[in-house]
């Protein structure tokens, strides 16, 4: 029975693996393992595809973040408008 611990483990750890796995941080035993959880577990097969389709979403999007000085320009701005009210 030993065994089977290494192969299957709680959704909560198969939801970590998941994250990990798309973002190439995880490793081939966890890889395994999730693989093998996820044949026996219909919810977290649904979470990994909700995740994967999320992930290419994002990474088709480019999205782009803004710089410091691109926050502290706003933010400013908007500190100067709230005054004026």
């Amino acid at each position: 029975m030993p065994k089977r611990k290494f192969f299957i483990f709680d959704c909560s750890k198969a939801e970590n693996c998941c994250d990990k796995s798309q973002y190439n941080e995880a490793g081939t035993r966890e890889k395994i393992s999730m693989l093998m959880h996820l044949l026996l577990c219909r919810p977290c097969r649904k979470y990994t595809s909700k995740n994967t389709k999320l992930t290419s979403l994002i990474k088709k999007s480019k999205l782009k973040t803004c710089s410091e000085e691109e926050k502290k320009a706003w933010k400013n701005r908007i500190e100067k408008e709230m005054a004026k009210k």
